[in-house]
């Protein structure tokens, strides 16, 4: 797929775009593939609290040919260029309310999630909301971004802050950078989601700084690497050339898990 002019300036404004059946064809596989995941990595979701594997579509062949799909590389490719990265993702059973909050923060380089829901979510069942503009490097102090904050700013729960309600079915498919606020809130304790986190070539010192800040926060799942053996090892040319730059800039996260290790109990569930 190629994104239309409009669409790339919808993103770039508000920073997120809302892809209505773009994977409907494929959400049979897809929604099989994800149950697939779980159980072979003997997740058992009891709804009780999150359910979270990292990465995720890496863990099965046919997942990580979603990198390779057309409608998915010509959606990144639209808003990161090209010669994009991908730098994994998670797949989850959620389970209630998500707070208000975004992805990290980017003052350089641009980060994107690409997210799908496997179950119909609403404004009231779960969907993703986003206050559209918080993304923006330019009003980082914006006091929208206090949302998580909400009742003791503003005296209103977080549900009640004003921002759009994304509602979707399966085979859908949101995108928005890593920047933005976003947050769920009525939704059922096993509402399945799954994203791919990409980001913009660092083609400079503090993009590349940044990119391995990213990897680093990563030593919190207790990874050695940022991609799974059989997404490197079934990769075609095509798709090597999304990994090799977080493959080059990875050396640092075995020491940083092997320590978060030594911490915590469990691996992070996000």
């Amino acid at each position: 797929m190629q994104l239309s002019r409009q669409q790339r300036d919808c993103f770039e404004t508000f920073g997120y775009l809302l892809l209505p059946g773009l994977l409907s064809e494929e959400i049979g596989w897809i929604t099989d593939e994800f149950e697939a995941v779980f159980q072979n990595r003997g997740v058992v979701h009891d709804g009780s609290k999150r359910s979270t594997v990292v990465p995720f579509i890496d863990q099965r062949e046919k997942l990580c040919t979603l990198l390779d799909h057309p409608k998915v590389s010509g959606l990144i490719a639209g808003l990161l260029g090209d010669d994009f990265n991908y730098v994994g993702g998670d797949g989850n059973y959620y389970t209630g309310d998500t707070a208000w909050h975004s992805d990290g923060w980017h003052d350089v380089g641009k980060f994107l999630k690409v997210a799908l829901y496997l179950d119909p979510v609403t404004s009231t069942t779960g969907c993703l909301r986003v206050i559209p503009g918080t993304h923006k490097v330019e009003i980082k102090d914006w006091d929208a971004r206090k949302a998580r904050n909400a009742e003791e700013l503003w005296g209103m729960a977080q549900n009640q802050v004003p921002a759009v309600a994304l509602e979707s079915n399966p085979g859908d498919v949101v995108a928005f950078n890593h920047n933005l606020m976003h947050a769920s809130f009525g939704g059922s304790s096993r509402r399945r989601m799954f994203t791919l986190n990409c980001s913009a070539r660092a083609t400079n010192g503090a993009e590349v700084e940044d990119l391995e800040r990213y990897v680093a926060s990563h030593a919190r799942f207790w990874l050695d690497q940022m991609h799974s053996d059989v997404m490197r090892s079934t990769a075609s040319p095509q798709r090597m050339a999304h990994l090799a730059q977080v493959m080059a800039h990875e050396s640092h996260l075995p020491a940083l898990s092997a320590k978060a290790r030594a911490e915590a109990a469990e691996p992070a569930r996000g």
